[in-house]
């Protein structure tokens, strides 16, 4: 028997480096449009309510646990799709926040430690892109 899986098998199913590189497509779209936005449209507009201002580092996790439960919970390759792109999204958002978690107020958002950051996670997921697309996962 033939270990290699007929067309309808691999349009049925999605493969790791098919995820991989969804997460790793839509986490730079975030993070692109997020900075875009921040900049070029809406400077200075923000989510508050009352003494509350809501960070997209909040969407961003609200995201990520959604692309995680849509992946676990449903097997079909359209839900294995939706949670990664859910996944991709979220983890853009999330990272696109990390200086106002790791700097002090002074330049919180725009700290020049939050561009590699952003970096070393798009290198990962490209790596692992790479090597699920190798290994022909």
């Amino acid at each position: 028997m033939s270990s290699k899986k007929t067309v309808s098998e691999r349009i049925k199913t999605a493969s790791i480096a098919q995820i991989t590189g969804i997460v790793l497509i839509w986490y730079a779209i975030s993070i692109i449009t997020s900075r875009f936005i921040t900049v070029i449209i809406a400077p200075g507009i923000s989510i508050e309510t009352g003494i509350y201002h809501y960070h997209h580092i909040l969407w961003g996790l609200i995201l990520m646990t959604m692309g995680g439960f849509i992946a676990l919970y449903w097997e079909s390759r359209r839900a294995k799709v939706f949670g990664a792109f859910f996944l991709g999204l979220g983890l853009g958002l999330a990272v696109d926040e990390v200086g106002l978690i790791l700097v002090t107020a002074d330049s919180g958002y725009w700290d020049p430690v939050t561009y590699p950051i952003m970096i070393i996670v798009a290198q990962v997921l490209f790596i692992a892109w790479m090597a699920a697309r190798q290994q022909g996962r």
